[in-house]
């Protein structure tokens, strides 16, 4: 046990069904600009929620692609400035929610996201603009979150930011939003959120509160992804794989990801992997890494979990993945076996990488990659 630590979560958190649609009453302000991504702006979802704001006046932006990127950042904030936002919302999975953190900033503060973020000079000064994020997949946790990831076209990369004026101010959590979510999403965002929730508890920087935390989170996925999957109309356990996905933000809120999310980062922008999968895909290697400098730990992990081992564990994820049809190999994904020193190049670029629980170089990230090939 961690002989001191800290922990600070300042979202205010409204879990309830319908939730979306019952705002008004939290938001200062007349004018509300609405983030979202292009498929939620057009089956009516963003329209549905501004729509209930009653007496607000509300404009949208739905031009947000996966793995947002600084371009998309400035034409939303261009726009919400041109708009005098008194409250910026995000609303979809993480791309939308991150937009949505540097948009409420940048209301209050002039230039672009590059001046910013990744080598930018400048420092966000403050945030007068309301910050709502509402989650439509049970995966990313952003909605409380201080982190906001960005692809920075100049440099070719997709780095995280961290900012104590990302935290949104109110997390909207409606079970609702998610009961239409494709089989193959529910099963990539629910991995990621399990991401979360063990790179939390393995994590260098993991304090008592986040392991309990993780603890809980990962059960509830396990217990409930893959009748999520398989029933995608079950409230019950679509509602479960929400309620997971919230206590893993929270938990990694506090002590961010490591190893996993870092290699992630070249499988997204340059073989098109979705986040999740991205994620997911390296998970059972680094469950079997995390064994040499924090054995007692995962053990442990694994017992609460029903495993009779670390393997065992690793196993089971793998077959889990395997059964939603996940890939479990880099190879799925268009990786070659020239790729892999650039993948760990970029990935030990990564500030987070040194969270891990293992020794992270270019020989052992190699030999990682190299054992899911």
């Amino acid at each position: 046990m961690r002989e001191k630590f800290g922990y600070w979560m300042p979202v205010h958190i409204c879990y309830e069904e319908g939730i979306s649609k019952k705002m008004t009453r939290f938001i200062k302000g007349e004018r509300v600009f609405v983030i979202s991504d292009p498929f939620l702006y057009e089956n009516g979802l963003a329209e549905s929620v501004g729509n209930s704001l009653e007496g607000k006046q509300v404009s949208y932006f739905s031009h947000i692609e996966p793995n947002p990127s600084c371009e998309s950042v400035d034409e939303a904030a261009a726009l919400a400035r041109e708009a005098g936002a008194d409250c910026v919302i995000g609303l979809g999975g993480g791309s939308s929610m991150d937009v949505a953190k540097m948009v409420a900033c940048l209301v209050s503060n002039e230039g672009s996201v590059y001046d910013y973020y990744s080598g930018g000079t400048k420092e966000l000064k403050g945030r007068d603009t309301m910050l709502i994020c509402i989650p439509t997949t049970a995966g990313t946790g952003s909605e409380v979150t201080n982190v906001g990831v960005f692809t920075n076209r100049k440099k070719g990369v997709k780095m995280p930011m961290v900012h104590d004026l990302f935290w949104p101010d109110y997390a909207m959590i409606d079970p609702s939003l998610t009961y239409t979510l494709p089989p193959a999403v529910t099963a990539s965002t629910g991995m990621d959120a399990f991401c979360h929730a063990i790179e939390a508890y393995w994590n260098k920087e993991s304090v008592p509160v986040c392991d309990m935390l993780s603890l809980g989170a990962m059960k509830l996925i396990l217990e409930n992804i893959k009748r999520a999957y398989e029933e995608p109309k079950d409230q019950m356990a679509r509602g479960a794989m929400l309620t997971a996905s919230l206590i893993a933000g929270i938990s990694f809120s506090q002590t961010r990801t490591t190893g996993i999310h870092a290699l992630s980062f070249p499988l997204t922008t340059e073989f098109g992997a979705s986040h999740g999968t991205a994620c997911a895909v390296t998970l059972p290697a680094f469950v079997r890494l995390s064994q040499g400098q924090e054995g007692e730990k995962m053990r442990a992990l694994a017992a609460y979990l029903g495993y009779g081992s670390v393997e065992e564990l690793a196993q089971a994820l793998e077959e889990l993945m395997a059964d939603m049809g996940l890939p479990t190999r880099l190879s799925q994904i268009g990786v070659k076996k020239e790729d892999l020193a650039h993948i760990a190049s970029v990935g030990l670029s990564a500030a987070i990488i040194n969270l891990t629980p293992a020794e992270m170089n270019e020989k052992s990230v190699h030999a990682l990659l190299e054992s899911i090939l």
